[in-house]
């Protein structure tokens, strides 16, 4: 990533006795691996930064697992990868701090996509954060000017092949032809 950025990072902890103002100023390293697929395939994200600020928001005693678990990992920290019905309950995230409107307008802009005969759908194969890494990396090479597009794309598809060939080519067009149900 050529730029600065913030992740804010939700956490729970079944100990109240933490000391949170220790934490502030120290060095943190957030890693998410998304479902068992992109995990098999390597395709977790890491993010290393300094703790600025830390906050005890809310003390609870709750079960989270299952249901609870599939939709704050899609509520927080974008919305990203909305998939099941149960996700595009509007007044859940309202409740989580959502405005109505922008979410209304959102989540219909997602289902809508998803029920468009013309859709693309998002490939379900192992990896493919990996493939979306090295896409984001390419990309902002461009954006910053230090590369043209044509330099960028050749780039991108060189190292996609490169990683479909690691991670089994006849394995990963077999997983998303499956995918398609094709």
């Amino acid at each position: 990533m050529s730029s600065l950025f913030a992740v804010s990072v939700w956490a729970r902890s079944d100990n109240p006795s933490i000391d949170l103002e220790t934490i502030v100023g120290k060095p943190a390293t957030f890693r998410i691996e998304s479902g068992t697929l992109h995990a098999l395939g390597g395709g977790a994200r890491q993010w290393k930064g300094i703790v600025s600020t830390i906050e005890q928001v809310q003390a609870v005693q709750a079960q989270f697992g299952g249901k609870d678990l599939s939709i704050w990992t899609v509520m927080y920290p974008s919305g990203f990868q909305v998939h099941r019905a149960s996700h595009f309950k509007i007044d859940e995230w309202v409740a989580a701090g959502y405005d109505r409107k922008y979410i209304t307008s959102y989540l219909n802009s997602q289902i809508g996509s998803y029920n468009h005969p013309n859709r693309a759908v998002e490939p379900r194969i192992p990896g493919i954060f990996q493939y979306y890494s090295i896409a984001e990396d390419e990309l902002a090479k461009i954006f910053a000017g230090k590369s043209n597009a044509q330099t960028g794309a050749n780039n991108i598809a060189a190292a996609w092949e490169k990683l479909t060939d690691q991670l089994g080519r006849e394995k990963q067009i077999a997983l998303y032809k499956a995918s398609l149900g094709i």
